[in-house]
């Protein structure tokens, strides 16, 4: 079964949680302890693991070394996804390191891609940047799917465009948008700047 997007998103910030406990002797944990911790209702934990075969007791509620193996085994998914990165400044650079070092990511990347030639055209941790105009083949060489967004341009849609026309199927995007892409393709903004204007909104208004 298919599981909801926001089902995924949350069982990864479950097993990160759990990845805490999971040393204690007989460990186990209640719906109500994680749904605090995230903000969330207690109904809802349940539904999520209820969905991946998952069940606690009312007495003891979840053991927690079950309870992961339940989540690795629904999200860690063979290496087999390949991904790129374009934009291979600071922020590419931060994000391929905390990629590449996550044993549980699902992700390779093969190559990446920048428009700066201070970033292209060399090797960042043993693999090669390529400049943007090299996507249609680097992608089909690689057969790569997945393409994270570190860039800043005025001309994002019409990098969008270009990956999109090589091959690409899904997008995170970690830059300045706005921009369109059709309904087929899956597409997560992680706005950071959006994000702390609305925090400091909210603390000047205390």
């Amino acid at each position: 079964m298919k599981l909801p997007s926001k089902t995924v998103e949350r069982l990864s910030q479950y097993r990160r949680i759990l990845q805490n406990y999971k040393h204690l002797e007989e460990s186990y944990i209640f719906s109500h302890d994680l749904a605090k911790l995230l903000k969330i209702n207690p109904v809802q934990v349940r539904r999520d693991f209820m969905l991946i075969g998952f069940s606690g007791s009312s007495r003891n509620g979840y053991e927690v070394t079950n309870l992961l193996d339940y989540i690795d085994s629904t999200l860690t998914l063979p290496k087999s996804q390949n991904a790129t990165i374009i934009g291979m400044g600071e922020l590419g650079k931060a994000l391929f390191k905390h990629i590449s070092s996550n044993p549980v990511c699902p992700v390779i990347i093969p190559a990446t891609f920048d428009i700066d030639p201070k970033n292209s055209n060399q090797e960042n941790y043993g693999i090669s940047c390529f400049d943007l105009t090299r996507a249609p083949e680097i992608i089909n060489k690689y057969d790569i799917q997945i393409a994270v967004l570190a860039l800043v341009t005025n001309d994002i849609q019409e990098v969008v465009d270009s990956l999109l026309v090589s091959g690409i199927k899904s997008i995170v995007n970690f830059s300045a948008g706005p921009f369109r892409v059709p309904d087929n393709i899956y597409l997560k903004d992680f706005d950071i700047r959006t994000t702390l204007e609305e925090i400091s909104y909210f603390i000047s208004q205390e």
